[in-house]
């Protein structure tokens, strides 16, 4: 819209009756709007016509490297998480298979003493069927044969009663007397100081006995230490003082309690019932399972008798 300036208004010069002269303006011309003027509307340019917006391509292919570039990216980071997880995964496989050591080594174990028990029930086959005549006789002093395997055992097999034990505990400085028939079934553990499966078995039996002491009110273990070297590795009374074993030790400097038991090996496990009878004769390390299925078993044998 346009305004065209006013003129400047005229003034006018009025006289009145008593002579006096007064002077005002004359009225303004009103303001001319151009926009209500026609012939003013018709000499305005018509505004130009809106042009159709174009599509950039040039843009629009730029955009759309940049989405495949996104997505290619995002599927990499994705197949890093997937390759990570694998990692981890791989990682706790190791460990899975790191665990299960102990479970072979206790599978091992377990079917040692299957085979045990498949040589004892051989034994009761055989001793069926086996005149006593056949099992050699138990010496005079009472010594049990000399042991060749748990299957077939003359000790086990002849139902023979284990001697009288004497020794001394190294610990406590007692004499001590074992006797047969006393109510008491043993498990008796004759070892030598320089056997290392003797060193493997003795500090996880340290462990494994004052925990479980209390659940065999009617077993009694009592361990031998017999073979006795001091040129030989791990010296008897260093190692008796350092380790402070919570159950019996009877030092046989002669070997003659060993030599009762019928001892050719080392470590050398011999089980007794309440009345003194040898149950069972082992060779070899047993590990703690083994010890404490041994111990149920007596406790309710002697508990039941």
């Amino acid at each position: 819209m346009r305004l065209f300036p006013m003129p400047r208004p005229n003034r006018l010069a009025i006289t009145c009756d008593s002579g006096h002269t007064s002077h005002m303006d004359e009225p303004a011309t009103p303001l001319i709007d151009d926009a209500e003027d026609p012939e003013l509307l018709a000499e305005q340019p018509e505004p130009p016509a809106a042009e159709p917006q174009r599509i950039d391509s040039a843009k629009v292919s730029r955009i759309i490297i940049v989405l495949l570039l996104l997505s290619v990216l995002v599927l990499q980071v994705m197949q890093l998480q997937r390759s990570a997880e694998t990692r981890d995964e791989v990682s706790a496989l190791a460990e899975d298979v790191t665990d299960l050591k102990p479970l072979r080594r206790d599978v091992d174990i377990l079917g040692e003493q299957l085979a045990a028990l498949d040589g004892q029930l051989q034994a009761a086959v055989s001793a069926a069927g086996t005149s006593p005549a056949a099992i050699p006789a138990q010496a005079a002093d009472g010594s049990l044969p000399a042991f060749q395997d748990s299957r077939n055992d003359p000790a086990v097999l002849g139902e023979m009663t284990l001697a009288t034990i004497n020794g001394v505990d190294y610990y406590t400085g007692t004499e001590n007397t074992w006797s047969p028939g006393d109510g008491k079934a043993r498990v008796w553990m004759i070892w030598a100081h320089w056997c290392p499966y003797c060193q493997s078995e003795l500090p996880e039996l340290a462990i494994w006995w004052p925990e479980n002491a209390e659940r065999f009110p009617n077993v009694e273990l009592v361990t031998i230490s017999s073979a006795i070297d001091d040129t030989r590795s791990n010296p008897l009374l260093p190692y008796l003082d350092e380790e402070q074993f919570p159950f019996p030790v009877v030092v046989d400097e002669s070997g003659a309690v060993s030599q009762l038991f019928g001892t050719t090996a080392f470590p050398f496990w011999v089980v007794t019932d309440a009345e003194g009878r040898v149950v069972v004769r082992v060779a070899g390390a047993l590990g703690t399972d083994s010890v404490d299925q041994i111990f149920t078993q007596l406790e309710s044998m002697t508990s039941g008798a």
